[in-house]
């Protein structure tokens, strides 16, 4: 019988996998994924940064964690070979409304223990002499890794330990009873002591198909990237982003 079903092969599922290996070495565990490898949809889609944790509210857990998770994202990948580029990250104000805004954000960052310079305009245009802005706020912590190759480690390090990942794997069904979970899948039926889901964007339909109500309704959307023509490889040096408008959600960049 095993011990622990994972569903979910992305990095928060490979994550939980080797955590609880860790601290259950001897639980038979496994992982189910319906792609034919890992981390195929949101964590190997996304930007790559590895955020310092600027934006969040001071005090808070979010805060703390990024800002650990900084440090354990650099030693992982540091320890594995894994590329990361710590390029650092300009928030550049364009306005002096923007201005103030950053000032506040700079204060947030501090009260958070996150290492954060203020860069007058001068030394903006010394720092990215491509980039018009007033002022900035410099987050020297802040990088670039592959978030496909992260997860890829991490199950080469869970399977290495004695786990399992069935991928190509779909859950159908599943049905909690006192004693165990009955987990049905496109290939197999499970009956395991524990379930985690680590289904992301999924989260939802694996709820229903559990046969309960989420409560809530995942909506995905996609972002865009774009490339400038004939772009120089060295247009700018650093990751840009926006102060925040508290107007605009989709501006708080976390």
């Amino acid at each position: 019988m095993i011990d622990i079903l994972i569903i979910g092969g992305g990095i928060v599922g490979m994550a939980t996998a080797l955590e609880l290996q860790s601290r259950e070495p001897k639980a038979k565990i496994l992982v189910l994924e319906k792609e034919a490898g890992p981390a195929t949809h949101q964590s190997g889609h996304n930007s790559g940064v590895i955020h310092a944790g600027v934006y969040y509210t001071p005090g808070s857990l979010k805060a703390k964690f990024c800002r650990e998770g900084v440090q354990a994202t650099q030693s992982f990948c540091a320890e594995h070979a894994i590329p990361m580029e710590n390029c650092g990250k300009l928030i550049i104000a364009t306005n002096e409304a923007e201005v103030t805004r950053m000032q506040a954000l700079g204060d947030r960052a501090r009260q958070n223990d996150i290492v954060i310079e203020d860069v007058d305009q001068v030394g903006l245009r010394q720092m990215e002499p491509n980039i018009n802005g007033l002022a900035a706020l410099y987050s020297p912590t802040t990088g670039i890794t592959n978030y496909q190759q992260v997860t890829r480690v991490m199950s080469e390090l869970f399977v290495a330990r004695g786990g399992a990942i069935h991928y190509g794997e779909q859950v159908i069904s599943g049905c909690e009873t006192a004693s165990h979970v009955s987990v049905k899948t496109n290939a197999s039926m499970f009956d395991v002591g524990r379930v985690f889901s680590c289904a992301g964007l999924h989260s939802d339909k694996l709820i229903r198909a559990f046969s309960q109500t989420p409560g809530y309704q995942v909506v995905p959307f996609r972002g865009e990237y774009f490339r400038i023509l004939n772009q120089s490889e060295n247009l700018v040096k650093h990751l840009i982003y926006p102060v925040p408008d508290p107007k605009d959600p989709s501006s708080v960049c976390i």
